[in-house]
């Protein structure tokens, strides 16, 4: 059977990347600076690249923490959706103790 993209991108344990992507960005950085300070002199189309990978390594951090929010929202979403869910069925619950006690004849003597 081939193996599907969906397949793969669910595999993936993508917690730990975005976890490490601040890391990785800050190696990159490191040797970009240090690759900086030993080049003499660049032409100008490589200092172009070099802004623009800069930028593109700032818009990866900025995406690195926007999904650790958004991954930080959704965990406490389902906590929220859990205990909501909780309630709900000891609200049944209660509305059918309720119920079956509400048919029964009142005995006061």
């Amino acid at each position: 059977m081939a193996f599907s993209w969906l397949t793969a991108l669910k595999a993936v344990p993508w917690d730990t990347v975005l976890a490490h992507a601040p890391g990785v960005l800050e190696k990159a950085r490191g040797f970009i600076d240090k690759h900086r300070a030993g080049a003499s002199q660049a032409s100008s189309e490589l200092d172009q690249l070099m802004q623009a990978q800069q930028q593109m390594a700032q818009s990866l951090s900025e995406l690195a923490e926007q999904n650790a929010a958004l991954i930080a929202a959704v965990t406490r979403l389902q906590a929220r959706q859990r205990w909501l869910a909780t309630g709900l069925g000891l609200t049944w619950v209660g509305c059918a103790v309720l119920a079956w006690w509400a048919d029964k004849p009142l005995n006061l003597v």
